[in-house]
């Protein structure tokens, strides 16, 4: 009974001295010091993408994103039936209607056509959040381009068209309200 004990034991200090030396840390008894990571570039050096599409409004008209070049944008993809979405459209109500006499627009780009009823759930949802700004309906096509996994998903975009932060689900309290500013550095 002893000898197995000793066997086993024997045999899993035989396999973790094996894992050691073979592991990329260890350098003929001394331990290899980790390589330095480099370092990612800061976010405000990353090259911008400028995005350009057209999409259609509550009333079937064709809008394009164009439109709004040389203004500062928060474009936000929402749906109906999403309870941050619920949530954060006050913050954005006040937010256009604090900047839009500095030129800020706010856009809402609905989903609900792509998983929902469409026009038919968002007219009454601007009706009852009182929604200040254009709200436009997002296709499959739009949802894929713009990789959007999770809803709500805000853009900032600069007077130049570039998006300038992104922001996916609700955030704290203010967040909006914070990268908003930030669009008046440029």
């Amino acid at each position: 009974m002893s000898i197995s004990i000793w066997g086993w034991r024997i045999g899993l200090a035989a396999a973790l001295t094996a894992a050691v030396l073979v592991s990329p840390g260890y350098a003929g008894g001394k331990k290899k010091p980790a390589p330095l990571a480099t370092p990612a570039p800061p976010a405000a050096k990353s090259k911008r993408h400028v995005l350009s599409f057209t999409l259609t409004d509550m009333n079937g008209h064709p809008v394009k994103l164009s439109m709004w070049r040389g203004h500062p944008l928060i474009l936000d993809f929402w749906a109906t039936w999403c309870p941050p979405c619920r949530k954060e459209v006050p913050e954005l109500n006040a937010i256009y209607r604090k900047y839009r006499s500095r030129g800020l627009v706010v856009v809402g780009v609905s989903v609900d056509k792509v998983q929902g009823d469409g026009v038919k759930s968002v007219r009454p949802f601007a009706k009852e959040f009182k929604v200040a700004y254009p709200i436009l309906m997002a296709d499959d096509a739009m949802v894929e381009a713009m990789d959007l996994d999770n809803i709500p998903t805000t853009l900032f975009i600069n007077r130049k068209g570039e998006t300038v932060a992104r922001l996916e689900g609700r955030g704290r309290p203010g967040e909006l309200s914070a990268a908003a500013k930030t669009l008046f550095r440029d």
